[in-house]
C-alpha cells in the first residue's frame, strides 16, 4: 500500500508552530514605556521571535533569538523556538540540536518533545520519533496533546499499522475537536483506503477546514471520495472549487484530470 508523505512533510506550522502563540500568551508583556533589561528583555525577545514564527519569518525570529541568547542562554523556550525557526529554514541538523537542548534543560517540555518527534518522523526515524511523541502525547497536563497524538497517528499510518494509527488519530480528534483537522484528514484517508466511504467523506470535510483549509491534499481526497461514492455532481462542484482556490497548483492539475474523466 503506497503512502503519500507530502502531507506528513507539510510545514511544521500546521501542527506545531502555533505553540509559539501559546508561549507568547504565557509570557509577561512589559507595560508601554517600561525600560526592560536582563531576563525581562530576553522574554520580550522570545515573544517577538514567536510572533515572527507565526508570520512565517524565521529570519526575523533568529535575529531576536540570537539577541535573547546573548542575554540568557539557559531558557528552554529559547531553544524550542530556535528549533522551530531552524526547521522553517530547512536547517534540520540545527533544529534537531536545538530541540534536544530544550529537552535537556526542561525534561518535561512536551512541546519540544513533539517538535523533536515531528522532525525525526519526517526523517523516517520512526523508533526515536515514537519515543518522544509517546511521551508528549501522554502528558495529561498538556493543553495541546492532540498535536503529538496526531503525529503518532501519522507515524503509524506511514508504518502501515492502521489500527494504531486510527487509535491515536481518534484520540487527537477527541481532544482537539475542530483544531485537529490534520488528524481528521489522515483518519479520512484510512477510511477511504478501507472503502468506508461515508466515514471518509465526513472526516475529509473536517480535514479540509480551519487550519487545513489551504491543505490541497485534503480537498483532493474529499473529491476522490465523492467520485467513488458516485456523487458526480458534488464532485464536479468540488473540483471546480479546487481550480478556483488553488490555481496554478498541482491540485488544480489533478482537479482538471478528474473533471475530464467524470461521467
Amino acid at each position: 500500500m503506497k503512502r503519500s508523505h507530502r502531507a506528513g512533510q507539510t510545514r511544521i506550522s500546521t501542527l506545531t508552530i502555533f505553540l509559539a502563540i501559546f508561549l507568547i500568551s504565557c509570557s509577561s508583556t512589559p507595560k508601554a514605556g517600561e525600560h526592560v533589561t536582563g531576563k525581562g528583555r530576553a522574554e520580550l525577545l522570545l515573544n517577538l521571535a514567536g510572533a515572527d514564527l507565526t508570520e512565517n519569518d524565521p529570519t526575523g525570529a533568529l535575529i531576536s533569538l540570537n539577541e535573547a541568547k546573548e542575554i540568557d542562554d539557559s531558557l528552554p523556550e529559547e531553544y524550542y523556538l530556535f528549533a522551530l525557526a531552524y526547521y522553517q529554514k530547512h536547517e534540520t541538523k540545527l533544529a534537531l540540536e536545538s530541540a534536544r537542548k530544550a529537552i535537556e534543560l526542561k525534561p518535561d517540555f512536551s512541546s519540544a518533545k513533539n517538535t523533536l518527534g515531528k522532525i525525526l518522523l519526517d526523517q523516517g526515524n520512526y523508533a526515536e520519533a515514537e519515543k518522544y511523541l509517546l511521551e508528549a502525547a501522554s502528558d495529561l497536563t498538556a493543553r495541546d496533546a492532540f498535536i503529538p497524538k496526531t503525529n503518532l497517528g501519522i507515524l503509524y499510518y506511514q508504518k502501515m499499522n492502521l489500527p494504531k494509527a486510527t487509535h491515536w488519530l481518534s484520540s487527537a480528534i477527541e481532544d482537539g475537536k475542530a483544531a485537529a483537522c490534520m488528524a481528521y484528514y489522515y483518519r479520512g484517508r484510512i477510511h477511504l483506503e478501507q472503502n468506508e466511504l461515508e466515514d471518509a467523506r465526513r472526516d475529509l470535510i473536517q480535514g479540509s477546514r480551519n487550519a487545513c483549509s489551504k491543505f490541497t491534499d485534503a480537498h483532493i481526497a474529499y473529491s476522490q471520495t465523492l467520485i467513488r461514492m458516485k456523487k458526480y455532481q458534488e464532485a464536479r462542484a468540488k473540483l471546480l472549487e479546487i481550480q478556483q482556490l488553488f490555481p496554478d497548483s498541482d491540485a488544480a492539475v489533478k482537479a482538471t484530470a478528474y473533471l475530464r474523466d467524470l461521467p
